[in-house]
Formats: structure tokens, sequence, C-alpha cells
């Protein structure tokens, strides 16, 4: 007898999920929120207890005809239904006839027919493993976001697996996000949001890899994964804008850290281009000309110089980064507007 699904821990009252819906109080997590996340804003559980408890006391025959009744609900869905059941039955004999065809070939070089039905039942073996692997339904995951971390943990085979991120851990996140298209129509769109392992006010990083959410749908804004990423990035931005204030207070500029071995610092009025190999460039409000397009993010300096025929090679900057090179571009680019360029 299986056992029934016992959720172990019921989110308060008010309590949302990362999408900003409120949660149904039966919500099944199979876990709870840990408390170095602080106080819980947003959960994402598997669904609700009675409903998953319900499916495994329904008898076979009425799950079958519920799923053939969902499934088939419209015409579109029942043709294309039909035709993976074809495909699937079609590549079937294909592969069974591969192997015999193959035991055969054996055969008539004196190893023996057994070979055809080894070939064909491993070929068909194999064909059913990729198949079930391919079609799989998607793991069942529980996430939270809390005031001082994210948590995101995992069903396996294994057990619960899990991982924590306490933004005391980290100093910058990156975002990508890729459109995919093919045959000239859009596919698909794929995101990586990742947390940095360098702890704050800290030289060294930690032992932990970085935080990572990441995948890919169609349509984003039903996307789990995506939505726990965008309620992440919604707490670490206002610490991240919070500390970047700090220190903008403490010592006149606001670092940034990028993926390249350049950093950017934002200062009242200008911003400093810091380089590893030589000077830092410096480039006054006056002077910035900072462009985007195609995911790309340019900063020059303007060089007005070059019209009175004297041109300084070491005064002149002009760095292209990719959107997802440079941690917390958003917070970036908020302070460039109001501390550089000091607009309200």
């Amino acid at each position: 007898m299986k056992t029934p699904y016992q959720t172990v821990w019921t989110p308060p009252a008010q309590m949302r999920d990362h999408n900003g819906v409120l949660l149904h109080p039966d919500t099944f997590f199979f876990a709870s929120p840990p408390p170095e996340i602080g106080a819980v804003i947003s959960a994402s559980g598997v669904g609700i207890t009675e409903e998953l408890n319900r499916s495994r006391r329904t008898p076979i025959l009425q799950t079958l005809l519920e799923f053939v009744l969902t499934m088939f609900s419209s015409w579109i869905l029942l043709l294309s239904s039909i035709f993976y059941l074809f495909l699937f039955a079609i590549l079937s004999l294909v592969v069974i006839a591969f192997g015999f065809l193959v035991g055969i070939l054996l055969n008539s070089f004196g190893i023996g027919s057994i070979w055809a039905w080894l070939g064909g039942g491993l070929a068909t073996v194999l064909f059913a493993w990729m198949y079930i692997t391919m079609f799989r339904p998607p793991r069942s995951e529980c996430s939270f976001v809390g005031a001082l971390g994210i948590a995101h943990y995992w069903q396996t085979r294994k057990g619960i697996k899990g991982e924590v991120l306490r933004f005391s851990e980290t100093t910058g996140l990156r975002k990508r996000m890729t459109r995919i298209y093919r045959n000239g129509l859009y596919h698909r769109t794929s995101f990586e949001y990742s947390w940095n392992n360098q702890p704050f006010l800290s030289d060294q990083p930690t032992m932990k890899q970085r935080f990572s959410i990441s995948g890919a749908a169609p349509d984003l804004l039903v996307n789990d994964a995506y939505l726990f990423a965008q309620a992440a990035e919604r707490v670490w931005t206002a610490i991240r804008l919070q500390r970047a204030q700090s220190e903008f207070a403490q010592v006149g500029v606001a670092r940034f850290s990028t993926a390249k071995d350049i950093d950017l610092e934002v200062g009242s009025g200008f911003i400093n281009v810091v380089f590893r190999n030589r000077e830092p460039g410096r480039i006054e409000a006056q002077e910035l000309e900072l462009t985007t397009g195609n995911g790309d993010l340019a900063i020059r300096r303007k060089t007005y110089g070059q019209s009175s025929g004297r041109f300084n090679p070491l005064a002149f900057v002009n760095v292209v980064f990719r959107a997802d090179e440079i941690e917390d571009l958003d917070v970036f680019l908020r302070l460039v507007n109001t501390i550089v360029l000091q607009k309200s």
C-alpha cells in the first residue's frame, strides 16, 4: 500500500506563490523552508495534497479514462496523440526488424540464429528505454524565496536533494536570456540566473558552487523555474541596491564585477572602467556614451579630441560587454542614471 501524501510544511495564511497568487492552504510540500533564508516571501509546491491522494486512490481504469478524456479534449491533441502512437509503432517495428537483420547477418557468418532474437530484443529494449526517458514526467520540485536567501529542493529515486543560497554568501547575479528560433519561427526562450559564490565583505569565495536557476520554455510566464528566478531576483535586487548605495556613501563609488578582467565603478558624475593590466579609464558624465543593443552593452568615452588632430590612446575607453557578463546589470544601469547622469 502506498503512503499517502502528507505535507511537511503548511504555508501560513496570505502566503503567495512566485507569481504573486495566493497559495492554496492544502498545497503539498515535501520539504520545508530552511531557517537561514529568513521569513518566507513566496513559495512553490507540488500540488494540492487532497488531489494528489485522490489520484492514488483512483482505480486504474478510471485513471486511464480521465487521462484519455484530458488528452483528447481537442481534435488537435487527438490527432497529435494518434500520430505519436503511430510513429512509436512504426519505429518499434523498424528497430525490431533491424535487430533481426543484424541477427540474420551474424547467422550467415555462422555465429548462430540465437543472435537474431538477442539483437532484436536488445534493440527493442534500448529503444523503449530512450522513449520512456524522453517523455517521462518532470521531477517534483519545491522552492522558497525568503528575505535572507532562497532554497530549491527536488525529489530523486535516492531521496530528496536541495540547495540553499544565503544572500550573505554572494555578491552578484548574472542573467542570460536566449530566444531560440527554428526555421525562422520562434521555438522557445532559455534562461539562466546565476549567483556567484563570493561572500559579502570577504575576499575568499566559498567552496559551494554557483547557485543557478535555469530552464527553457515557449512561454516563460507559466514556467515555474522562471517565476522562481524572478521572485528571487526581486528580493536580491533590493539587497544589492542597498549594498551599492552604502558602498557609494562610504567610499565614493559602487563597484560591479564582470566576466572579463574589467571592473566598473559608479561615482557621482563619472564611471571608472578598471582594467587589470592598465590604468583605469575615468569617464565623466558629459563624455559618457552608453549604448545597448543585440544583447550587448557598450561603454565609451566620446573622443572630442580627435577633431583637434591630437589623440591620446591612453584616454580612449571603449569596452563592450554581453548583458550576461555584468553582475547585477539592472542595479548598475539604475545607478548610472541616478548617480552618474543624476537623472531623477
